[in-house]
């Protein structure tokens, strides 16, 4: 049996309650699914911490020697910051899919959907500002405010029994 070897990623506290949530407490490398696959092109393209970003916790990972190796050592797992990034990209992108849906559905509010996901997630407050992502969602909605129209079926009813 191979021994996994395991690795830390710097990462927001959103976004380890995240990957606790879709992953468990830790996470056993696979090629095959998308956390996987941002690990790789990291690794590969060689980031380098280029701005400051709170990374309060950490997520573990658990590899075996040859996916190391496949991966390379181009950077240190502790300056992994760009992973949080992408993450926590991926994370909002779902959680405004859920509140597109929610919109989608006749609903005008959109921010009840947003906690129900994020405590089903066990975000907290404390964890992200529920007000600041609602604005990021805001400023990226992609279905506009509409107004509901009343419509009157009996006059258009007559207008096709006239015609």
């Amino acid at each position: 049996m191979s021994t996994y070897i395991t690795k830390q990623i710097p990462v927001s506290s959103h976004v380890k309650k995240y990957l606790e949530y879709n992953f468990g407490k830790s996470y056993t490398f696979s090629q095959n699914n998308f956390l996987g696959q941002i690990i790789i092109n990291v690794f590969r393209k060689g980031y380098r911490k280029q701005v400051v970003v709170k990374c309060d916790d950490s997520y573990t990972v658990k590899l075996k020697q040859y996916q190391i190796d496949v991966i390379g050592n181009l950077l240190e797992w502790e300056d992994c910051i760009v992973l949080n990034k992408a993450i926590d990209t991926f994370f909002r992108t779902q959680i405004f899919f859920h509140m597109d849906m929610n919109r989608k559905l006749d609903k005008d509010n959109s921010y009840p959907a947003m906690v129900q996901c994020l405590v089903e997630m066990n975000i907290t407050e404390s964890d992200i500002k529920y007000d600041t992502l609602y604005r990021d969602y805001k400023r990226k909605c992609v279905y506009p405010k509409t107004t509901k129209k009343k419509i009157d079926f009996e006059e258009e009813y007559v207008g096709m029994q006239s015609a």
